[in-house]
């Protein structure tokens, strides 16, 4: 779902240009109509001086944040967080107005200069995957879908972003399926058993139409989060990648297995899991190298980890090539560096709702530089 203050913003910016259609007018107006301070805020934002004045502020705490995040002094309650805050009330609809897509300003002052500016923005991901049946044909779902398929006696209902198994008899021949996601892509599905799989960007999920043995056994790559049904009687089994076992009874878990990262990385939230003979308890992650070796962590942060399931990027800790490959997944772009990359370690999280245009304006707070071109990202130092 779409951020509400992002949205907003959106409306205003169509008002400004006389844009709104009817439906967006009653939205505005009820969001008008809400409270004062939304109309006084609109008022405020007919006047140009003003937009530009409450952005020439943010954008001055926001870098002076930068640095303070990057020589690592930032502490976790200062008198700029409160500062921030009032300014975030009274300039968000100004600052999200210059995020947006094509923004007011921007597009006011090509029309003085009569220079043309153009905007190349990429949208954020949606809910898209291929399910790829046992004898090999394709069923394309997306986010609108709604439809209903059968496999001998098991049952597929797709529901927008989310599938649902339903197999309840024993006897049931067994076939397998793989649903996969795209570059841009996200998607759920419920497995025969009930157990509960969220599948991030380049992903694919390998999975039996019915569960009948004394296992339950599935296949991973690339990123996916499990909620795993209870069933001590029949252990759940994920291979990922087709090198790293994990063994579960009823756990939630995170698996992050894309091939451009340094380890294969799985953090439990609940429960319990054997990662290649290494009990995890909840709160560590099991870390496994190229060569086969396990590392746990201790104490991780969950909430990052799981931060793409609940629609956003955290990108606490995380240096610049590691967001980089965040984004290129998710706004299927290819990421391009001009000389050195920039030794940069970031802080913060925002949702992945944004259009790519409004990633980068917040990420370049950071004295970073983007250009887009087509589908390519080219960083600057």
């Amino acid at each position: 779902m779409q951020d509400r203050p992002f949205y907003i913003s959106q409306l205003i910016n169509k008002q400004l240009r006389g844009e709104l259609s009817r439906e967006e007018e009653t939205v505005l107006a009820e969001w008008l109509a809400a409270a004062p301070e939304n109309q006084a805020l609109l008022d405020e934002l007919h006047t140009e001086g003003r937009i530009g004045e409450e952005l020439q502020q943010l954008r001055k705490f926001d870098l002076e944040e930068g640095r303070r995040i990057i020589e690592g002094k930032l502490k976790a309650a200062t008198p700029r967080v409160s500062i921030f805050r009032r300014y975030r009330i009274a300039a968000a609809a100004a600052v999200l107005l210059l995020l947006a897509t094509g923004t007011y300003m921007l597009q006011q002052r090509s029309k003085q200069n009569a220079v043309p500016v153009i905007v190349q923005d990429i949208a954020p991901g949606t809910d898209k995957a291929i399910l790829t049946l046992a004898d090999g044909s394709k069923v394309t779902l997306d986010s609108s879908g709604n439809q209903v398929l059968q496999q001998g006696s098991a049952t597929v209902r797709q529901h927008g972003g989310q599938l649902l198994y339903d197999a309840h008899d024993d006897n049931i021949t067994v076939s397998y399926n793989t649903l996969t996601t795209p570059r841009g892509g996200q998607f759920r599905i419920t497995l025969p058993d009930g157990t509960r799989v969220w599948m991030n960007a380049v992903s694919s999920l390998r999975f039996p139409t019915a569960f009948t043995g004394k296992e339950r056994n599935v296949e991973v790559t690339g990123e996916a989060y499990f909620e795993v049904t209870q069933d001590a009687g029949k252990p759940f089994i994920v291979q990922i990648n087709n090198q790293t076992k994990v063994e579960v009874l009823g756990t939630h878990f995170n698996v992050n297995a894309y091939t451009d990262e340094a380890a294969l990385e799985t953090t439990l939230l609940e429960g319990r899991v054997r990662v290649q003979g290494t009990i995890l308890q909840p709160g560590q992650q099991a870390r496994v190298t190229t060569d086969g070796a396990v590392k746990v962590v201790k104490d991780v942060n969950v909430d990052q980890v799981v931060a793409w399931k609940n629609g956003a990027f955290n990108f606490e800790d995380k240096t610049l090539p590691e967001v980089m490959r965040q984004l290129a997944r998710w706004y299927d772009v290819q990421v391009v560096y001009e000389g050195k990359i920039p030794d940069i370690v970031f802080s913060g999280e925002m949702g992945r709702g944004l259009s790519l245009s409004q990633c980068l304006t917040i990420l370049e707070k950071m004295n970073v530089h983007f250009r887009v071109e087509g589908k390519t990202l080219v960083v600057m130092p």
